[in-house]
């Protein structure tokens, strides 16, 4: 009787451990991200958050950072009005679209209307789906008087993340 309960013992240990196991067809986990060529750097950003009506904007908009434990410095965010939609391109005259840049050493850098920041959404699946497009644009440091103006220049930029409470 004990070497039965032993061997159901073990069996059982055998088949629980197996059902563990990561098997080749388990999805790879997605990581959302902004990526962009900044000062002719390819800079990567990753994101744990969405899509969101709760921003400075009263459009939609994320934030991305390079090291989410540095929140005050390599930060991207991009902001969007509430009826975004794929296939369009919003430019810094659009209303509620703005690119925000925080570089390494914490200096703030925004997109102001007239300048040529561009951004072609290519994919919007609305709540609970996901966003993507390409951005790229001049985004000027916004700084108190007297301060030395400066630029930023983006280029190749791209986006993907998903879409949280934006309902139309």
């Amino acid at each position: 009787m004990k070497a039965k309960d032993i061997l159901i013992f073990v069996l059982t240990v055998m088949i629980l451990s197996a059902g563990c196991k990561k098997k080749s067809s388990d999805p790879e986990i997605t990581y959302y991200y902004a990526q962009a060529q900044i000062r002719g750097v390819n800079s990567l950003f990753k994101t744990t958050s969405n899509f969101s009506k709760f921003c400075i904007l009263t459009g939609v908009c994320n934030t991305f950072y390079i090291d989410p434990q540095a929140s005050g410095q390599n930060v991207i965010s991009i902001g969007l009005p509430v009826t975004v939609k794929a296939g369009v391109t919003y430019t810094s005259d659009s209303s509620h679209t703005q690119v925000m840049y925080i570089d390494p050493t914490g200096r703030k850098y925004y997109s102001r209307s007239g300048d040529s920041l561009n951004i072609t959404v290519t994919r919007w699946e609305g709540h609970g789906g996901t966003g993507a497009g390409t951005f790229s644009g001049k985004l000027m440091f916004e700084g108190t008087t007297p301060y030395v103006p400066d630029s930023v220049y983006i280029t190749n930029g791209s986006f993907s993340s998903k879409i949280w409470f934006v309902i139309q």
